[in-house]
């Protein structure tokens, strides 16, 4: 409940603050008609619908009387989540790793350790999911992520 509580009130402010953008712009003075806030606008919507729905599925579905972290395995599965995805977010930066190198090894990891899949489908997503997102944001869209140390020798 606290949870859903904490991502509604931050969705909110994400809405609020891009409100004046939410809306297609009918004058044609935006390219696409679309303004800067309309994506965070609406993605805010929907993280508050859904936090709304999981907050109204906490307070009427009994809940288990042990609480989240019973036991140590469970505390450990959150720990294995989330400490990769810190380093993962610290080695994005441009003089380290860089997003897609960064991403990448992360994907990996949580697809072989995570959730178990073979080494094989693991380094496949590594290496395609990365890939994929390079040729749709850098060469389709022209959006410029952060690159590694390596960037002069390989794109990423």
């Amino acid at each position: 409940m606290a949870t859903a509580a904490v991502l509604v009130l931050i969705a909110a402010v994400a809405m609020l603050d891009t409100a004046s953008g939410a809306l297609p712009d009918p004058t044609g003075a935006v390219p696409g008609g679309v303004k800067s806030g309309w994506y965070p606008f609406w993605s805010g919507m929907l993280i508050v619908v859904s936090g709304a729905a999981v907050a109204y599925r906490a307070l009427t579905t009994p809940q288990p009387a042990e609480g989240a972290f019973r036991d140590r395995g469970s505390l450990l599965s959150v720990v294995q989540l989330v400490v990769p995805m810190i380093a993962a977010t610290y080695l994005m930066s441009d003089r380290l790793l860089g997003f897609y190198v960064a991403s990448g090894l992360y994907m990996a990891y949580f697809a072989r350790f995570t959730t178990g899949y073979r080494w094989y489908w693991a380094l496949a997503a590594g290496v395609l999911t990365p890939v994929l997102v390079y040729l749709v944001f850098e060469v389709g869209f022209h959006a410029l992520f952060p690159k590694s140390f390596l960037y002069p020798a390989i794109p990423f």
